[in-house]
């Protein structure tokens, strides 16, 4: 049985550095907080995300940051930013 294919996409972390390796904090796709990974909104590119934050009024700080994060096929199918599908 092969293993499953993962990519690394980009999310926006809410929390300290510290914080997260206990258990992250992320923005998802209508802006609010989401302790779920798989809730959490997914960019293909850094300027993506911080495009995200920019039009959400997001302020990127050293306890909000842009990060990256290991997703299976199928986990990146069903969050995608939807502007970021057609690129």
């Amino acid at each position: 049985m092969p293993g499953k294919t993962t990519q690394r996409l980009f999310v926006i972390v809410s929390g300290s550095k510290q914080q997260t390796e206990a258990g992250a904090c992320y923005l998802a796709n209508d802006g609010s907080l989401t302790f779920s990974k798989s809730n959490a909104a997914r960019f293909l590119t850094f300027w993506g995300a911080k495009e995200f934050a920019e039009i959400n009024h997001i302020v990127l700080t050293a306890q909000t940051y842009i990060d990256r994060e290991e997703f299976t096929e199928s986990d990146r199918q069903d969050s995608l930013i939807e502007s970021e599908r057609h690129t």
